[in-house]
């Protein structure tokens, strides 16, 4: 089965994202993002961010060979980083 490709769009909420209430309520499970698309959304290099994943730095897992991202997870973790007392780069990132 090939699933279309989605871009984000900053500019807009995509139409096809539900709340976690909506998803836990109805039992559907909540959009995965992939490699690239959570790199863009963090606004970092798509490399960076698989070597922040296998590195279990961010919150990630592979389904098959792929890496996927969920939004509300990599949400906690920016929450968490931003929040903690070092605020800064490398503590959110883990690289100098």
């Amino acid at each position: 089965m090939v699933y279309p490709a989605t871009s984000l769009n900053f500019g807009q909420q995509a139409p096809s994202r539900m709340s976690e209430a909506t998803n836990s309520a109805t039992g559907l499970f909540e959009d995965l993002l992939g490699l690239h698309e959570a790199a863009c959304l963090l606004g970092m290099h798509w490399k960076t961010l698989e070597g922040m994943a296998r590195s279990r730095k961010i919150p990630a897992f592979k389904v098959g060979k792929r890496w996927r991202f969920r939004v509300s997870s990599l949400n906690i973790w920016l929450e968490n980083g931003l929040n903690s007392n070092s605020t800064n780069r490398v503590a959110l990132t883990g690289q100098e």
